[in-house]
Parts: structure tokens; sequence; C-alpha cells
């Protein structure tokens, strides 16, 4: 009974090692620009993808999982920039407008926390949760640029970019899977 037990569970270890591997290697080799272009290719604007992802200097030099991060970090500040953008508009608005804008303000204070849930699952290796905080970011800008009106051209050109942001986001998580 001992020798078919130490075969099956060097069989089970085998079959998991080469389910593993393949995954992981992927995952940490350096993200070459043919591969940029390949993820970039599934974004709406895949010019401003490639333009954003390249704004970070350490993009030359990462694998996928970095690239991730970086697509977070790019969300993360645009967000906070948002976020101070609307806390000013709230000062000096009309009411009706004041409303829509704290939506927005929801919607982007959300998009802050899922990116923070974003770094920690990245961290963690937990690439579901990465590719649904992706998701939740893209949603929440699409939400704010639904509930405001062109009383706020600087709002709406912030939420364009937000939007494109997180969907490069969507797109590099994406790969992960």
């Amino acid at each position: 009974m001992a020798p078919s037990f130490c075969v099956s569970f060097f069989f089970s270890l085998l079959l998991a090692i080469l389910w593993i591997c393949p995954t992981y290697g992927r995952l940490s080799v350096k993200v070459s620009e043919n591969v940029l272009k390949e993820i970039c290719s599934d974004h709406e604007d895949p010019p401003f993808c490639l333009q954003a992802l390249k704004s970070d200097h350490h993009t030359q030099s990462v694998d996928l999982v970095g690239l991730t991060n970086i697509s977070i970090h790019l969300v993360d500040v645009a967000a906070n920039k948002t976020l101070a953008l609307i806390r000013s508009l709230i000062k000096t608005v009309d009411p009706e407008l004041k409303k829509h804008l704290d939506d927005c303000l929801k919607m982007y204070d959300a998009t802050i926390s899922e990116t923070e849930d974003a770094k920690t699952a990245l961290k963690a290796h937990d690439y579901e949760t990465v590719n649904v905080a992706s998701d939740s970011c893209m949603t929440n800008a699409e939400t704010c640029t639904d509930t405001t009106t062109t009383s706020a051209p600087r709002l709406q050109q912030e939420n364009k970019n937000m939007r494109y942001l997180c969907e490069t986001f969507v797109v590099v998580s994406n790969h992960l899977l």
C-alpha cells in the first residue's frame, strides 16, 4: 500500500508543479514592447494605454505583476487628483450639480479604497480580486461620467482620463488571469 501512495503523491505533486510553473513563468517574464502593444490592443484607445503605462520609467524593466502595480498606481494618483477637484467644485456650484458631485465623490472614495484592496491582493497573488477591483474602478468612473453635466467641463475631462486609466488597469489585470 505504501508504494502506490508514494507514486500517487509524486504524480499529484508533479501535476501541481506543471500547472503552477507556466502560470508563474508567464507572470514573471519582463514585459516587452510587443507585450505592451498586445495588452493595449484591447483598450478603447490603445495609444492612451501605451502612453500611460510608459509614463512610468519602471515599465521597461517590470514583469506583468509589476505592470499591474503601475496601472494601479496610475489609477490611485488620478483618483486622488480628481477627488480634490470634486471637493473644490462642490464648494462653488449650484445645489443640483452639488448632488451629482456628491455622487461622484462617493465613487472616487470607493475607487481609492478599491485600489488599496487591489495592492493588497496583488501582493497576495490574488489576481481575481485585483481584476474585480479593476472592473469596479471602471464602473465608478463611468457612473461619475454619467452623473455629471456640462456645468463641470474640467471634471468631465478628468472623468474621461480616469475611465481610460481604469480601462488600462482592466486590460493589464486581465492578463494576470
